[in-house]
């Protein structure tokens, strides 16, 4: 576990603090106060699937997702080169369509992209990286492949892909999220509205 997982948590806490109050963060991250670097990956992602069952328990619908765009935002922040390097990329190109007719051809490792007019589908593909994995999200890459976890913590990369694509078009856009690795498919599906 390194120590970006373990401010990750954190960052967690402080947002369900944030929005549900500090008794509910307390009885939500039970345990988190005990974790180290040394802490095994795989102690880790179940911990962090209980967080997410104990929040759609606990938290309603609206706050959840609040709670979990918030570790989106955050998580577009201690990422931001690769928000960087899109928008390098971006400027090579003289329009938008240039930009993602090149990004189809020649996606980011670990993604793919299809467009149709103003909408982008941007697909996560996990479980194809070189290190297969269930989520790119450090905290759930050794999630065992028979468990899944609720579609909640999704809002985070959904959050994270609105900040990305925000950047590239230069604009507020809207994303759905359609399908989630963790959740039981085979890729992440965002439906991105440019």
């Amino acid at each position: 576990m390194s120590k970006t997982d373990l401010d990750m948590i954190t960052q967690w806490g402080i947002s369900i603090e944030n929005v549900a109050g500090k008794k509910t963060r307390e009885r939500i991250m039970e345990g988190s106060d005990t974790f180290r670097q040394s802490t095994a990956k795989t102690h880790i992602a179940a911990w962090c699937k209980g967080v997410v069952e104990k929040l759609d328990r606990l938290v309603n619908e609206k706050n959840r997702i609040k709670i979990m765009e918030k570790c989106g935002e955050n998580c577009s922040l201690v990422n931001r080169r690769v928000i960087d390097n899109a928008l390098k990329k971006r400027k090579k190109y003289a329009s938008l369509e240039e930009f993602l007719k090149a990004e189809v051809k020649n996606p980011m490792p670990g993604t793919r992209l299809e467009y149709n007019g103003n909408v982008v589908y941007q697909f996560y593909t996990p479980g194809n990286y070189s290190t297969p994995m269930r989520c790119y999200c450090s905290l759930f890459r050794k999630l065992p492949r028979e468990q899944q976890v609720s579609a909640t913590y999704c809002n985070c990369s959904r959050a994270f892909v609105s900040k990305f694509w925000e950047a590239v078009v230069g604009k507020p856009v809207k994303v759905n999220l359609l399908e989630s690795a963790i959740s039981g498919s085979e890729v992440c599906k965002f439906a991105v509205y440019i």
